[in-house]
Protein backbone atom coordinates (compact mmCIF):
# COMPACT_ATOMS: atom_id res chain seq x y z
CA UNK A 1 0.00 0.00 0.00
CA UNK A 2 1.42 3.63 -0.81
CA UNK A 3 1.93 5.76 2.41
CA UNK A 4 0.57 9.10 3.07
CA UNK A 5 3.03 11.64 2.11
CA UNK A 6 2.84 15.46 3.14
CA UNK A 7 3.38 16.94 -0.41
CA UNK A 8 0.38 14.59 -2.47
CA UNK A 9 -2.39 13.14 -0.59
CA UNK A 10 -2.63 9.37 -0.92
CA UNK A 11 -5.24 9.20 -4.26
CA UNK A 12 -2.60 11.49 -5.84
CA UNK A 13 0.07 9.73 -5.35
CA UNK A 14 -0.98 6.21 -6.00
CA UNK A 15 -2.66 8.29 -9.53
CA UNK A 16 0.99 10.00 -10.33
CA UNK A 17 2.74 6.15 -9.86
CA UNK A 18 0.96 4.11 -11.83
CA UNK A 19 0.74 6.65 -14.96
CA UNK A 20 4.23 8.31 -14.49
CA UNK A 21 5.91 6.59 -17.18
CA UNK A 22 3.08 4.67 -18.75
CA UNK A 23 0.68 7.28 -20.17
CA UNK A 24 -0.27 11.11 -20.34
CA UNK A 25 -2.80 11.23 -18.17
CA UNK A 26 -6.68 13.03 -17.98
CA UNK A 27 -6.15 13.83 -14.37
CA UNK A 28 -9.92 13.33 -12.39
CA UNK A 29 -10.51 15.39 -8.87
CA UNK A 30 -14.04 15.40 -9.34
CA UNK A 31 -15.66 12.07 -7.66
CA UNK A 32 -17.32 10.04 -10.39
CA UNK A 33 -16.50 8.63 -14.12
CA UNK A 34 -14.50 10.71 -16.17
CA UNK A 35 -14.25 11.17 -19.67
CA UNK A 36 -11.48 9.77 -21.68
CA UNK A 37 -9.89 12.21 -24.34
CA UNK A 38 -7.17 10.07 -26.44
CA UNK A 39 -7.38 12.55 -29.20
CA UNK A 40 -5.45 15.25 -26.88
CA UNK A 41 -2.50 13.12 -25.86
CA UNK A 42 0.76 12.30 -27.15
CA UNK A 43 1.29 9.23 -29.35
CA UNK A 44 3.13 6.16 -26.85
CA UNK A 45 4.44 3.59 -28.74
CA UNK A 46 4.65 -0.05 -27.55
CA UNK A 47 5.33 -3.80 -29.41
CA UNK A 48 3.66 -7.16 -29.63
CA UNK A 49 5.64 -10.26 -30.23
CA UNK A 50 3.15 -12.84 -31.63
CA UNK A 51 5.10 -16.45 -31.52
CA UNK A 52 5.70 -18.63 -34.66
CA UNK A 53 3.95 -22.24 -34.09
CA UNK A 54 7.53 -23.84 -35.02
CA UNK A 55 6.06 -27.48 -34.16
CA UNK A 56 3.62 -28.22 -36.57
CA UNK A 57 6.14 -26.42 -39.17
CA UNK A 58 8.99 -28.62 -37.78
CA UNK A 59 6.43 -31.40 -38.64
CA UNK A 60 6.34 -30.27 -42.07
CA UNK A 61 9.32 -29.79 -42.79
CA UNK A 62 10.71 -32.63 -40.97
CA UNK A 63 8.65 -34.59 -43.52
CA UNK A 64 10.35 -33.20 -46.64
CA UNK A 65 12.34 -36.64 -47.48
CA UNK A 66 8.75 -38.55 -47.75
CA UNK A 67 7.09 -35.87 -50.11
CA UNK A 68 10.66 -35.65 -52.23
CA UNK A 69 9.86 -39.66 -52.96
CA UNK A 70 6.78 -38.69 -53.62
CA UNK A 71 7.55 -35.83 -56.01
CA UNK A 72 9.87 -37.55 -57.43
CA UNK A 73 8.04 -40.88 -58.59
CA UNK A 74 5.06 -38.43 -59.80
CA UNK A 75 7.77 -36.01 -62.32
CA UNK A 76 10.07 -38.98 -63.49
CA UNK A 77 11.48 -42.21 -62.58
CA UNK A 78 15.35 -41.37 -64.18
CA UNK A 79 17.36 -38.03 -63.47
CA UNK A 80 19.47 -37.23 -66.67
CA UNK A 81 23.28 -37.07 -65.50
CA UNK A 82 25.10 -33.62 -66.69
CA UNK A 83 27.34 -34.52 -69.74
CA UNK A 84 26.03 -37.59 -71.00
CA UNK A 85 27.36 -39.57 -68.39
CA UNK A 86 24.31 -41.54 -68.01
CA UNK A 87 21.00 -41.67 -65.96
CA UNK A 88 20.07 -41.99 -62.19
CA UNK A 89 17.12 -44.02 -60.50
CA UNK A 90 17.05 -43.20 -56.36
CA UNK A 91 14.57 -44.46 -53.70
CA UNK A 92 14.69 -43.05 -50.47
CA UNK A 93 13.50 -44.88 -47.20
CA UNK A 94 12.53 -43.41 -43.46
CA UNK A 95 14.83 -40.89 -42.03
CA UNK A 96 16.22 -39.42 -38.75
CA UNK A 97 15.14 -36.39 -38.67
CA UNK A 98 14.71 -33.54 -35.99
CA UNK A 99 14.64 -29.44 -35.91
CA UNK A 100 16.09 -26.65 -33.77
CA UNK A 101 15.99 -22.79 -33.40
CA UNK A 102 18.59 -20.75 -34.36
CA UNK A 103 17.77 -17.14 -33.61
CA UNK A 104 14.72 -16.46 -35.87
CA UNK A 105 15.31 -19.46 -38.17
CA UNK A 106 13.44 -23.13 -37.93
CA UNK A 107 16.89 -25.29 -38.95
CA UNK A 108 15.39 -29.21 -39.93
CA UNK A 109 17.97 -31.84 -39.77
CA UNK A 110 17.51 -35.03 -41.90
CA UNK A 111 19.62 -38.59 -42.13
CA UNK A 112 18.38 -39.84 -45.87
CA UNK A 113 19.12 -43.68 -46.12
CA UNK A 114 18.82 -43.92 -50.24
CA UNK A 115 19.56 -46.55 -52.47
CA UNK A 116 20.04 -46.09 -56.17
CA UNK A 117 20.28 -47.06 -60.05
CA UNK A 118 22.90 -46.16 -62.40
CA UNK A 119 21.92 -46.97 -66.00
CA UNK A 120 23.43 -45.75 -69.72
CA UNK A 121 21.78 -45.54 -72.87
CA UNK A 122 22.64 -48.56 -74.56
CA UNK A 123 20.86 -48.74 -78.47
CA UNK A 124 18.35 -45.82 -77.98
CA UNK A 125 17.35 -47.33 -74.68
CA UNK A 126 17.81 -46.66 -70.81
CA UNK A 127 19.43 -49.91 -69.50
CA UNK A 128 20.81 -50.43 -65.92
CA UNK A 129 24.57 -50.99 -65.52
CA UNK A 130 24.95 -51.13 -61.56
CA UNK A 131 23.02 -50.11 -58.34
CA UNK A 132 23.54 -50.05 -54.39
CA UNK A 133 21.40 -50.54 -51.72
CA UNK A 134 18.93 -52.05 -53.61
CA UNK A 135 18.28 -55.20 -51.52
CA UNK A 136 18.37 -53.23 -48.32
CA UNK A 137 15.00 -51.94 -48.09
CA UNK A 138 15.12 -51.14 -44.50
CA UNK A 139 17.71 -48.62 -44.75
CA UNK A 140 19.82 -48.88 -47.98
CA UNK A 141 24.05 -48.35 -47.94
CA UNK A 142 23.76 -44.62 -48.46
CA UNK A 143 23.45 -42.05 -46.54
CA UNK A 144 22.96 -37.95 -46.85
CA UNK A 145 22.96 -35.31 -44.13
CA UNK A 146 20.99 -32.62 -45.19
CA UNK A 147 19.90 -29.53 -43.08
CA UNK A 148 17.43 -26.93 -44.52
CA UNK A 149 16.52 -23.74 -43.03
CA UNK A 150 13.91 -21.73 -42.77
CA UNK A 151 13.35 -18.17 -42.55
CA UNK A 152 10.39 -15.59 -41.98
CA UNK A 153 9.28 -12.54 -43.33
CA UNK A 154 6.39 -10.81 -43.08
CA UNK A 155 3.56 -9.99 -45.46
CA UNK A 156 0.80 -8.09 -46.35
CA UNK A 157 -2.51 -8.53 -43.46
CA UNK A 158 -0.27 -10.32 -41.08
CA UNK A 159 0.95 -12.93 -43.20
CA UNK A 160 4.10 -14.67 -42.29
CA UNK A 161 6.12 -16.04 -45.42
CA UNK A 162 8.67 -19.08 -45.03
CA UNK A 163 11.58 -18.93 -47.30
CA UNK A 164 13.61 -21.89 -46.98
CA UNK A 165 17.01 -22.70 -48.42
CA UNK A 166 19.51 -25.74 -48.77
CA UNK A 167 21.95 -24.99 -46.28
CA UNK A 168 23.48 -28.30 -46.18
CA UNK A 169 23.98 -31.34 -48.17
CA UNK A 170 26.78 -34.00 -47.97
CA UNK A 171 27.71 -37.69 -47.46
CA UNK A 172 27.26 -39.23 -44.34
CA UNK A 173 27.53 -42.97 -45.95
CA UNK A 174 28.80 -44.43 -49.00
CA UNK A 175 26.68 -46.67 -51.43
CA UNK A 176 29.38 -48.08 -53.80
CA UNK A 177 27.69 -49.42 -57.38
CA UNK A 178 27.88 -53.01 -57.79
CA UNK A 179 30.30 -53.47 -61.10
CA UNK A 180 31.42 -50.70 -61.05
CA UNK A 181 33.08 -50.07 -57.95
CA UNK A 182 32.32 -46.43 -58.20
CA UNK A 183 30.78 -44.45 -54.68
CA UNK A 184 27.44 -43.18 -56.12
CA UNK A 185 27.19 -40.37 -53.12
CA UNK A 186 28.53 -37.47 -54.68
CA UNK A 187 26.04 -37.68 -57.82
CA UNK A 188 23.09 -38.50 -54.93
CA UNK A 189 23.98 -34.96 -53.37
CA UNK A 190 24.11 -33.32 -56.82
CA UNK A 191 20.50 -34.86 -57.52
CA UNK A 192 19.20 -35.03 -53.73
CA UNK A 193 19.91 -30.79 -53.68
CA UNK A 194 18.73 -30.10 -57.28
CA UNK A 195 15.78 -31.78 -56.54
CA UNK A 196 15.19 -30.55 -53.26
CA UNK A 197 15.64 -26.46 -54.02
CA UNK A 198 12.88 -27.47 -56.79
CA UNK A 199 10.61 -28.83 -54.11
CA UNK A 200 11.27 -26.39 -50.95
CA UNK A 201 9.08 -23.71 -52.28
CA UNK A 202 5.95 -25.65 -52.63
CA UNK A 203 6.59 -26.57 -48.84
CA UNK A 204 6.61 -23.19 -48.55
CA UNK A 205 3.55 -22.15 -49.49
CA UNK A 206 2.08 -25.43 -47.64
CA UNK A 207 3.57 -23.76 -44.08
CA UNK A 208 2.67 -20.64 -45.03
CA UNK A 209 -1.00 -21.72 -44.01
CA UNK A 210 0.08 -23.43 -40.35
CA UNK A 211 1.11 -19.63 -39.24
CA UNK A 212 -2.54 -18.14 -38.17
CA UNK A 213 -0.95 -14.92 -37.18
CA UNK A 214 -3.70 -12.38 -37.63
CA UNK A 215 -6.15 -14.35 -35.47
CA UNK A 216 -3.99 -13.51 -32.93
CA UNK A 217 -2.47 -10.15 -33.30
CA UNK A 218 -6.86 -9.45 -34.03
CA UNK A 219 -7.19 -11.37 -30.25
CA UNK A 220 -4.10 -9.00 -28.68
CA UNK A 221 -6.24 -6.09 -30.32
CA UNK A 222 -9.31 -6.64 -28.36
CA UNK A 223 -7.02 -6.92 -25.46
CA UNK A 224 -5.43 -3.83 -25.27
CA UNK A 225 -8.98 -1.98 -26.16
CA UNK A 226 -10.36 -3.10 -22.59
CA UNK A 227 -10.04 -1.00 -19.97
CA UNK A 228 -7.13 -2.25 -17.53
CA UNK A 229 -8.29 -1.75 -13.20
CA UNK A 230 -4.98 -0.26 -12.18
CA UNK A 231 -6.28 0.28 -8.68
CA UNK A 232 -9.19 -0.93 -7.13
CA UNK A 233 -9.60 1.34 -4.07
CA UNK A 234 -8.75 4.32 -6.06
CA UNK A 235 -11.38 3.06 -8.78
CA UNK A 236 -8.17 3.79 -11.36
CA UNK A 237 -8.55 2.83 -14.88
CA UNK A 238 -5.89 2.67 -17.85
CA UNK A 239 -7.27 2.73 -21.32
CA UNK A 240 -4.67 2.24 -24.06
CA UNK A 241 -6.74 3.30 -26.66
CA UNK A 242 -4.42 1.87 -29.82
CA UNK A 243 -5.27 3.31 -32.81
CA UNK A 244 -2.70 1.72 -35.23
CA UNK A 245 -0.32 -1.02 -36.37
CA UNK A 246 2.68 -1.63 -38.61
CA UNK A 247 5.39 -4.35 -38.75
CA UNK A 248 8.10 -4.59 -36.86
CA UNK A 249 10.23 -7.59 -38.18
CA UNK A 250 10.97 -11.44 -37.31
CA UNK A 251 12.84 -11.38 -33.55
CA UNK A 252 13.41 -14.09 -31.33
CA UNK A 253 11.65 -14.14 -28.24
CA UNK A 254 12.21 -16.35 -25.50
CA UNK A 255 14.30 -18.62 -28.16
CA UNK A 256 11.51 -19.31 -30.77
CA UNK A 257 11.03 -16.77 -33.51
CA UNK A 258 7.80 -14.27 -33.63
CA UNK A 259 6.31 -12.14 -35.19
CA UNK A 260 6.45 -8.00 -34.42
CA UNK A 261 4.23 -5.26 -34.67
CA UNK A 262 4.50 -1.87 -33.19
CA UNK A 263 0.79 -0.64 -32.10
CA UNK A 264 0.74 3.48 -31.43
CA UNK A 265 -1.86 4.07 -28.62
CA UNK A 266 -2.61 7.15 -26.74
CA UNK A 267 -3.12 5.72 -23.13
CA UNK A 268 -5.45 7.62 -20.80
CA UNK A 269 -5.85 6.87 -17.08
CA UNK A 270 -9.37 7.93 -15.60
CA UNK A 271 -10.71 7.52 -12.21
CA UNK A 272 -14.27 6.38 -11.48
CA UNK A 273 -16.05 3.36 -12.91
CA UNK A 274 -15.06 1.66 -15.74
CA UNK A 275 -14.89 2.97 -18.90
CA UNK A 276 -16.35 2.00 -21.98
CA UNK A 277 -14.48 -0.47 -24.30
CA UNK A 278 -13.61 -0.22 -27.23
CA UNK A 279 -14.35 -1.70 -30.61
CA UNK A 280 -12.55 -0.78 -33.70
CA UNK A 281 -11.29 -3.25 -35.78
CA UNK A 282 -7.98 -4.83 -36.48
CA UNK A 283 -5.97 -2.00 -39.29
CA UNK A 284 -4.52 -3.26 -41.79
CA UNK A 285 -0.74 -3.00 -40.56
CA UNK A 286 1.71 -0.39 -41.40
CA UNK A 287 4.94 -0.72 -43.56
CA UNK A 288 8.29 -0.41 -41.23
CA UNK A 289 7.37 0.61 -37.52
CA UNK A 290 9.27 3.15 -35.89
CA UNK A 291 10.02 2.28 -32.52
CA UNK A 292 10.94 5.64 -30.85
CA UNK A 293 10.41 4.27 -27.54
CA UNK A 294 7.40 4.89 -24.38
CA UNK A 295 7.78 8.56 -24.25
CA UNK A 296 5.60 10.06 -22.23
CA UNK A 297 5.14 13.57 -20.74
CA UNK A 298 2.91 13.60 -17.37
CA UNK A 299 2.07 16.91 -15.61
CA UNK A 300 0.99 17.00 -12.17
CA UNK A 301 -0.58 19.51 -10.09
CA UNK A 302 -0.26 19.79 -6.35
CA UNK A 303 -2.46 22.52 -4.68
CA UNK A 304 0.08 25.47 -3.86
CA UNK A 305 -0.72 25.03 0.15
CA UNK A 306 0.85 21.96 -0.18
CA UNK A 307 3.47 22.77 -2.27
CA UNK A 308 4.63 25.28 0.09
CA UNK A 309 4.05 23.51 3.27
CA UNK A 310 6.71 20.83 1.00
CA UNK A 311 8.98 23.49 0.87
CA UNK A 312 8.85 25.00 4.55
CA UNK A 313 9.54 21.34 5.68
CA UNK A 314 12.32 21.24 3.80
CA UNK A 315 13.83 24.53 4.12
CA UNK A 316 13.00 26.42 7.68
CA UNK A 317 15.30 26.31 10.48
CA UNK A 318 18.63 25.23 8.33
CA UNK A 319 21.41 27.83 9.95
CA UNK A 320 24.45 28.47 8.57
CA UNK A 321 27.53 31.16 9.04
CA UNK A 322 28.61 33.42 6.59
CA UNK A 323 31.05 34.40 8.90
CA UNK A 324 30.38 37.79 10.16
CA UNK A 325 27.04 36.26 11.40
CA UNK A 326 24.83 33.44 11.93
CA UNK A 327 21.68 33.72 9.40
CA UNK A 328 18.22 31.08 9.82
CA UNK A 329 15.59 30.27 7.47
CA UNK A 330 12.13 31.16 9.19
CA UNK A 331 9.86 30.84 6.38
CA UNK A 332 9.45 30.14 2.55
CA UNK A 333 6.78 30.68 0.47
CA UNK A 334 6.61 29.81 -3.51
CA UNK A 335 5.38 32.64 -5.96
CA UNK A 336 4.92 32.55 -9.64
CA UNK A 337 7.62 33.87 -11.81
CA UNK A 338 7.02 33.26 -15.87
CA UNK A 339 9.47 30.09 -16.54
CA UNK A 340 11.20 30.46 -13.92
CA UNK A 341 10.65 29.73 -9.74
CA UNK A 342 10.21 31.85 -7.32
CA UNK A 343 10.74 31.52 -3.69
CA UNK A 344 10.55 34.42 -0.89
CA UNK A 345 12.54 33.60 2.15
CA UNK A 346 12.10 35.24 5.43
CA UNK A 347 15.78 35.07 7.09
CA UNK A 348 16.56 36.14 10.79
CA UNK A 349 20.01 36.57 12.57
CA UNK A 350 22.98 38.63 11.12
CA UNK A 351 19.79 40.75 9.81
CA UNK A 352 16.34 40.38 8.87
CA UNK A 353 16.04 40.06 5.36
CA UNK A 354 13.07 39.01 3.54
CA UNK A 355 14.61 37.84 -0.04
CA UNK A 356 12.73 37.25 -3.02
CA UNK A 357 14.54 34.10 -5.16
CA UNK A 358 14.07 33.09 -8.84
CA UNK A 359 15.94 30.02 -10.27
CA UNK A 360 15.40 27.37 -13.16
CA UNK A 361 14.27 24.14 -11.48
CA UNK A 362 16.04 20.52 -12.43
CA UNK A 363 15.71 17.16 -11.24
CA UNK A 364 19.27 15.67 -10.03
CA UNK A 365 18.27 11.96 -10.57
CA UNK A 366 21.42 11.07 -7.97
CA UNK A 367 20.55 13.13 -5.13
CA UNK A 368 16.84 11.99 -5.67
CA UNK A 369 15.89 15.98 -5.44
CA UNK A 370 14.70 19.32 -7.36
CA UNK A 371 17.42 21.86 -7.71
CA UNK A 372 17.07 24.83 -8.74
CA UNK A 373 19.89 26.30 -10.82
CA UNK A 374 21.34 30.03 -11.63
CA UNK A 375 19.98 31.07 -8.64
CA UNK A 376 19.67 35.02 -8.23
CA UNK A 377 17.64 37.02 -5.09
CA UNK A 378 17.00 40.40 -4.95
CA UNK A 379 15.80 41.63 -1.14
CA UNK A 380 12.30 43.27 -0.76
CA UNK A 381 12.51 45.75 2.19
CA UNK A 382 16.28 47.54 1.22
CA UNK A 383 17.05 49.97 4.37
CA UNK A 384 20.92 51.72 4.20
CA UNK A 385 21.89 48.13 6.46
CA UNK A 386 20.78 45.84 3.86
CA UNK A 387 22.40 47.56 1.07
CA UNK A 388 25.90 47.44 2.86
CA UNK A 389 25.61 44.16 3.58
CA UNK A 390 24.40 43.68 0.10
CA UNK A 391 27.84 44.80 -1.10
CA UNK A 392 29.62 42.28 0.83
CA UNK A 393 27.83 39.25 1.24
CA UNK A 394 25.42 39.29 -2.00
CA UNK A 395 27.41 36.70 -3.66
CA UNK A 396 28.21 34.12 -0.52
CA UNK A 397 24.52 34.24 -0.04
CA UNK A 398 23.37 33.60 -3.26
CA UNK A 399 26.01 30.70 -3.68
CA UNK A 400 24.70 29.14 -0.24
CA UNK A 401 21.41 29.99 -1.01
CA UNK A 402 21.34 28.04 -4.53
CA UNK A 403 23.25 25.25 -2.38
CA UNK A 404 20.35 24.93 0.58
CA UNK A 405 17.09 25.18 -2.03
CA UNK A 406 15.71 21.80 -2.67
CA UNK A 407 12.98 19.72 -2.56
CA UNK A 408 13.40 16.24 -2.08
CA UNK A 409 11.40 13.33 -4.40
CA UNK A 410 13.02 10.10 -4.50
CA UNK A 411 10.83 8.28 -2.07
CA UNK A 412 7.71 9.38 -4.01
CA UNK A 413 9.54 8.72 -7.91
CA UNK A 414 10.40 5.14 -6.22
CA UNK A 415 6.95 4.62 -5.36
CA UNK A 416 5.61 5.60 -8.47
CA UNK A 417 8.38 3.38 -10.56
CA UNK A 418 7.11 0.52 -8.69
CA UNK A 419 3.58 1.14 -8.60
CA UNK A 420 3.78 1.82 -12.37
CA UNK A 421 5.85 -0.80 -13.26
CA UNK A 422 3.23 -3.57 -10.90
CA UNK A 423 0.54 -1.94 -13.01
CA UNK A 424 2.07 -2.18 -16.54
CA UNK A 425 3.27 -6.08 -15.75
CA UNK A 426 0.20 -8.54 -15.77
CA UNK A 427 -1.14 -11.49 -17.56
CA UNK A 428 -3.44 -10.81 -20.32
CA UNK A 429 -6.12 -13.06 -21.77
CA UNK A 430 -3.74 -13.59 -24.78
CA UNK A 431 -0.60 -13.06 -23.23
CA UNK A 432 1.52 -11.15 -20.89
CA UNK A 433 2.04 -7.23 -20.84
CA UNK A 434 5.50 -6.06 -19.45
CA UNK A 435 6.52 -2.67 -18.91
CA UNK A 436 9.73 -0.97 -18.07
CA UNK A 437 11.35 2.18 -16.53
CA UNK A 438 14.42 3.35 -17.59
CA UNK A 439 14.50 6.50 -17.21
CA UNK A 440 12.80 9.58 -15.36
CA UNK A 441 13.29 13.23 -15.79
CA UNK A 442 11.59 16.68 -14.87
CA UNK A 443 11.03 18.79 -17.69
CA UNK A 444 8.90 21.84 -16.14
CA UNK A 445 7.99 23.28 -12.57
CA UNK A 446 6.01 26.55 -13.09
CA UNK A 447 3.86 28.45 -9.90
CA UNK A 448 0.81 29.15 -10.75
CA UNK A 449 -1.45 31.14 -8.88
CA UNK A 450 -3.57 27.73 -7.27
CA UNK A 451 -0.85 24.85 -7.78
CA UNK A 452 2.50 23.96 -8.32
CA UNK A 453 2.67 22.60 -11.87
CA UNK A 454 5.09 19.47 -12.58
CA UNK A 455 5.74 18.02 -15.39
CA UNK A 456 8.18 15.06 -16.06
CA UNK A 457 9.42 12.92 -19.05
CA UNK A 458 9.38 9.48 -18.66
CA UNK A 459 11.19 7.01 -21.22
CA UNK A 460 10.79 3.22 -20.91
CA UNK A 461 9.35 0.38 -22.52
CA UNK A 462 5.52 -1.45 -23.26
CA UNK A 463 5.45 -4.88 -24.95
CA UNK A 464 2.59 -7.55 -25.16
CA UNK A 465 3.86 -11.06 -25.39
CA UNK A 466 1.43 -13.41 -27.20
CA UNK A 467 0.79 -16.57 -25.48
CA UNK A 468 2.31 -19.20 -27.71
CA UNK A 469 -0.53 -21.45 -29.21
CA UNK A 470 1.62 -24.00 -30.17
CA UNK A 471 5.06 -25.15 -28.14
CA UNK A 472 8.65 -25.18 -29.80
CA UNK A 473 10.11 -28.68 -30.33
Amino acid sequence: MIRSIPLMPRPLIQLCAIVLLATPITYAIAAGPQPSSPAGTQPSAMTIHVPIPVTPLAELYGNINQQLATHRSREREWVTLGGGSGFLKYRLWPDEQGSTIAGDRLLSHSTVPFGVEYAKQIKGSITKIADCGQRDANAGTGRLSVTVATMFKQGRSYTVIPASQVSTVQPAQSCVLSEQGVDATPLMVQVYRSDLLELLPTVDRKAAGLVPVKQTVARIWNDLQEPLLLDEAEHLWLSLNPETVATAGITPVSGSPAAGYGVLARPTVVRGNKPASRHLPLPEPQDHFRDEGFHVDFSLQVPMEEANQRLRDAVIGQEWSLGVGTIKIVNATLYPLGNQVGVELVLKGLLPLTLRLKGTPAYDESAGRILFREVDYTIKERTPATDLAEEWLHEPLREELAGRLSLPIREELDLMRQALEKGLNRQLTGGRLRGTVTQLSLENLAVQAASLSVRFKTEGTLRYDAQADVAAP
